[in-house]
C-alpha cells in the first residue's frame, strides 16, 4: 500500500462523518425549509438513498422532485444522480457515528458530561480533517507567508482563536495581529491592500459586523481567508479562500466547545504549513523565543 493510499485509509477509518455527509452538513443552514427536509432525510437514511429513485425519495419526504434536484444543486452537485454517486462512494454510510452517549442533558453526572464532551471533540477533529483541503491549506499558508501584513479577525470564541493565531505566527517571526473590536476591524480593513491577508474566523459565517469588515476588505483588494463550518454562508462566498471546519454543538451552544477546538486545529495547520515552508528559519525563530522566555520559568 502506497503512502497516499495509507493516508486515505486512515481518514476513512477515523471517527466522524463521511465526506459526502459532511458536505451536506456544511450547507444545511443555507437550505430553505423544503430542501432542509431532504437534507435531514438523506443524513438519516444515506444507505437507503443510494438505492432509491428520485420519485420514491420525493414521495417519502413529501416534497416535489424539483425540490430534491434543487437541494442537490444547493450543496454543489449537478443533480440527484451525482448525489447517489457521492453517497455510494462514501459506502452509503449514514450518520452511524452519532455520539454514543448522546447530548449533554440535565441530570448528567460530571463524568457522563466528560465522556460526551470528549467524544464530541473526537468527532469534531476527525470530521474537520476530512473537510480540510490540503492544497487549500498549503496555498493559504503560502499567502500568509508572502503577505506584507497579516490580521486575524474574530468575535467571541473566535476572537480567542484569532489571539492563538497571533501568538503562533509571532513565535516564528511573522508579524500577525488579532483584532476583535468592530471599529478596529473596519479601520484596519480600510487601509489594507492586495499585498495583505486577513483570516476571518466565524463558525456560522454570518456575523454581521465581521461581514461588514470583509466587504471593506473586498473593496480595497485585500485577500480574505475564511475559517467557518458553513460552506454556503455569506463569509464563505465572500472569501478568496475557504477553509472548512466541522461544528456540531451540544445544547450549551454559547460555550462554542467543539467548534472552537476545530477552528484551533485549522489555525494549527496554517501555522504548520508556514513553518514547514521555511523550516530552518522557523527552527531558529522558535529557539530564540524559547530562550527569551526561559527566564520566566522556575528551575527545578
Amino acid at each position: 500500500m502506497s503512502q497516499m493510499e495509507e493516508k486515505e485509509q486512515q481518514v476513512q477509518n477515523s471517527p466522524g462523518l463521511s465526506r459526502g455527509l459532511l458536505r451536506i452538513r456544511s450547507h444545511i443552514q443555507d437550505l430553505n425549509p423544503s430542501e432542509k427536509k431532504v437534507a435531514d432525510y438523506v443524513l438519516e437514511n444515506a444507505g437507503e438513498v443510494v438505492y432509491t429513485s428520485i420519485t420514491e425519495l420525493a414521495k417519502s419526504i413529501d416534497v416535489s422532485e424539483a425540490t430534491v434536484v434543487k437541494f442537490c444543486q444547493s450543496i454543489g452537485l449537478s443533480g440527484y444522480q451525482e448525489l447517489k454517486i457521492m453517497l455510494a462512494r462514501d459506502g452509503g454510510e449514514a450518520d452511524k457515528k452519532q455520539r454514543i452517549y448522546g447530548e449533554i442533558e440535565k441530570g448528567d453526572s460530571l463524568e457522563d458530561a466528560e465522556d460526551k464532551l470528549f467524544q464530541m471533540y473526537e468527532e469534531s477533529l476527525a470530521s474537520t480533517r476530512r473537510l480540510l483541503d490540503s492544497e487549500a491549506v498549503e496555498e493559504a499558508a503560502e499567502q500568509l507567508l508572502d503577505a506584507e501584513q497579516r490580521y486575524f479577525f474574530g468575535y467571541g470564541a473566535s476572537a480567542l482563536v484569532a489571539e492563538d493565531a497571533e501568538l503562533k505566527f509571532r513565535r516564528i517571526a511573522l508579524t500577525a495581529t488579532a483584532v476583535s473590536k468592530v471599529h478596529d476591524q473596519k479601520m484596519i480593513a480600510s487601509n489594507l491592500g492586495e499585498d495583505d491577508v486577513v483570516v476571518a474566523i466565524s463558525d456560522s459565517g454570518r456575523t454581521r459586523e465581521l461581514l461588514e469588515a470583509v466587504d471593506i476588505l473586498k473593496k480595497v483588494g485585500c485577500r480574505v481567508i475564511a475559517i467557518t463550518s458553513q460552506a454556503g454562508s455569506p463569509l464563505a462566498e465572500k472569501a478568496n479562500r475557504l477553509l472548512l471546519n466541522y461544528s456540531q454543538e451540544s445544547p450549551f451552544r454559547g460555550s462554542a466547545m467543539a467548534s472552537r477546538l476545530a477552528q484551533l486545529s485549522v489555525i494549527d495547520m496554517l501555522f504548520l504549513g508556514a513553518a514547514l515552508a521555511r523550516y530552518d528559519s522557523t527552527n531558529e525563530a522558535l529557539q530564540r523565543t524559547r530562550e527569551a522566555v526561559q527566564s520566566s520559568k522556575l528551575t527545578p
